[in-house]
């Protein structure tokens, strides 16, 4: 509705202004999943709400096929320019709450939401949850980043029926843009499709 293309203009704003205070490089934690004592093998990941396209690119390097789905054409517009050369770097234009009319290569084997969830709409978080559900295999870890504008337990409230909350930590996220700082208190979770 109204309400959709609004923030779609908003967002498409801030992009094109510069870097959004939210896309930053891949954090340690995914580095740590990909490239740690306890890596995953490499397969199909998906990184919902991918921005310019950091994490889907990092992915792509370490042999992954990476897809990256946001709801900002800008945003895939830059990210698409910075894959450019990067195998296995896809970035698709959508819906987080429509991702099964997307065509999104299965079976994906890791998702990733670094604050996609916490942006949404109140009434469009459970559909986003199901429709990402109904993209994954029982035992597919999503790891998720989150900020502070969640109730307390929305996550096992909202995830719990699909996922199961393997871990939790807090983790705030520090803005850094030339003279501009700010830290973002958040929280990493790791969860599984039941």
């Amino acid at each position: 509705g109204t309400l959709t293309m609004w923030r779609k203009l908003l967002i498409d704003s801030i992009y094109r202004l510069g870097t959004p205070p939210w896309d930053t490089p891949p954090p340690s934690e995914l580095r740590d999943a990909i490239e740690g004592i306890h890596a995953l093998p490499p397969g199909n990941a998906l990184d919902v709400g991918c921005g310019t396209g950091a994490n889907v690119i990092y992915l792509a390097r370490n042999g992954w096929q990476a897809t990256g789905v946001d709801f900002s054409p800008v945003a895939i517009r830059q990210a698409r320019a910075a894959a450019r050369g990067v195998p296995g770097a896809h970035f698709l234009e959508g819906d987080a709450t429509r991702l099964s009319d997307l065509d999104i290569p299965r079976p994906i084997t890791l998702a990733l939401d670094m604050g996609g969830f916490h942006s949404l709409p109140n009434d469009a978080k459970t559909i986003y949850v199901a429709e990402l559900a109904g993209l994954l295999e029982p035992g597919t870890p999503l790891m998720m980043w989150q900020g502070i504008r969640l109730k307390p337990g929305e996550i096992a409230e909202v995830f719990g029926r699909d996922f199961v909350i393997e871990g939790s930590k807090a983790k705030d996220f520090t803005i850094r843009r030339k003279m501009f700082r700010r830290s973002v208190a958040g929280q990493w979770y790791w969860l599984r499709r039941r």
